[in-house]
């Protein structure tokens, strides 16, 4: 990201100097990859109440994972809670 800022800064600086009156401004193509483990989104949106108790997990902690989960949100699962479920 930082290199992203510094050639956009340039590109502006470079038009701006130059007697040319129009900005040629590029936008790069940027490829997001989610990588969603299909097996632990699945383990984690049955889990029930009882398995959740057992492995030592937060009430409002497994029902926000599961929110984000239901509504395909990219969701955070902190390696701690993610060590206990797996």
């Amino acid at each position: 990201m930082l290199l992203f800022n510094l050639q956009v800064n340039l590109r502006i600086k470079t038009n701006l100097s130059s007697k040319n009156k129009e900005l040629d401004f590029v936008i790069p193509k940027m490829e997001l990859s989610r990588n969603v483990n299909v097996k632990l989104r699945e383990k984690v949106l049955r889990m029930t109440s009882e398995e959740r108790k057992r492995l030592g997990i937060n009430k409002s902690t497994l029902w926000h994972i599961k929110k984000n989960l239901s509504e395909e949100k990219t969701s955070k699962i902190y390696e701690k809670i993610l060590l206990k479920i797996q």
